[in-house]
């Protein structure tokens, strides 16, 4: 059953206050990471539709395609962590999820799963 707790934000806001350096250095990093995150997936996306309009790149095509690749797993996997950090489950009312949670969290773990059979690939090409 649903029992709302009716003293929440001040106990939210001591808590946050608790949280070190570190919390603040993440949370101020957010919007840097986000940046990096969708250029990264610009240029993947772009590196893969290339060799399909233009013959042949050479060699540092699948190179750079794979740290493009990196880039957008680590950096989604950082913002999902971030948000995880910032918004934790025991605050949450049903332990429900944030759009900003839900949409990186299901891009890391595409990406993660992706990435076993993409990487190997790339290596092994």
């Amino acid at each position: 059953m649903y029992r709302p707790q009716h003293d929440r934000g001040q106990e939210q806001r001591v808590r946050r206050s608790e949280q070190g350096s570190f919390y603040r250095s993440m949370r101020s990093a957010l919007p840097i990471v986000t940046v990096v995150f969708w250029v990264a997936a610009a240029i993947f996306v772009v590196l893969l539709a290339a060799p399909s309009f233009v013959g042949s790149f050479g060699m540092d095509l699948p190179l750079l395609t794979g740290i493009s690749y990196l880039v957008v797993v680590l950096s989604s996997g950082a913002i999902v962590w971030i948000e995880f950090r910032s918004n934790p489950t025991e605050d949450a009312e049903r332990g429900e999820w944030t759009s900003k949670m839900l949409v990186y969290g299901i891009v890391f773990a595409l990406t993660l799963f992706v990435g076993f059979y993409y990487l190997p690939a790339l290596y092994f090409a």
